[in-house]
């Protein structure tokens, strides 16, 4: 979509006009993708400061939306649009040593993960609230380094853990939980706003 805008006051503009180049309308065939696309606008939103362009971040929705409108396990691209958005605006968490002493975890092992403190926790520092199966780790590090979206559902132990830490960090940086915000989108509101 092109838009073109003249400033107007305040934090008000004026629409001159619109283009459609893209649309996504097969996600409208599924609510449950309906409520995804309007979760992940709504943490861009939260995330991106106001009036400052994020071409990277913008790049990404567009990927995500297209990904949804080819059919892409919902919950799974949800998830690869957060973890991306949060590297790219700087948010990304410590996933290669402890956030505290910098030890580097014994590969294949399983390792706990704090989002206040940003990322893992070896136990000597007193480990975090959550555990990161060497698997959801792997999977985050490789959702970082790609730009795609999975073709495939997670496997249910990695979706769920990538989940709870995505929703910790969440609780930490922001006014609105992903939750709360999806269940907006899908007309299940059940937060609250702090």
């Amino acid at each position: 979509m092109n838009a073109h805008f003249r400033p107007g006051r305040g934090e008000l503009a004026h629409l001159e006009r619109v283009s459609v180049d893209r649309s996504f309308h097969e996600i409208l065939r599924s609510l449950e993708a309906i409520g995804a696309a309007g979760a992940a606008l709504a943490v861009i939103r939260e995330r991106v400061p106001d009036h400052e362009p994020e071409p990277a971040v913008f790049d990404v929705a567009v990927r995500f939306l297209t990904a949804l409108n080819e059919g892409a396990p919902v919950e799974e691209a949800l998830l690869c649009l957060q973890i991306r958005a949060l590297a790219l605006l700087g948010f990304a968490p410590t996933l290669d040593r402890c956030v505290q002493c910098g030890k580097m975890p014994a590969p294949g092992r399983s390792a706990s993960f704090d989002a206040g403190r940003g990322g893992i926790v070896c136990r000597a520092c007193g480990g975090g609230r959550l555990i990161l199966s060497a698997g959801a780790l792997r999977r985050w590090v490789a959702v970082q380094a790609t730009s795609e979206f999975p073709q495939q559902p997670w496997p249910d132990g990695e979706r769920q853990e990538i989940h709870d830490a995505l929703a910790h960090l969440d609780a930490h940086h922001a006014t609105v939980s992903v939750r709360e915000r999806t269940s907006a989108a899908s007309g299940r509101w059940e937060g609250r706003i702090s």
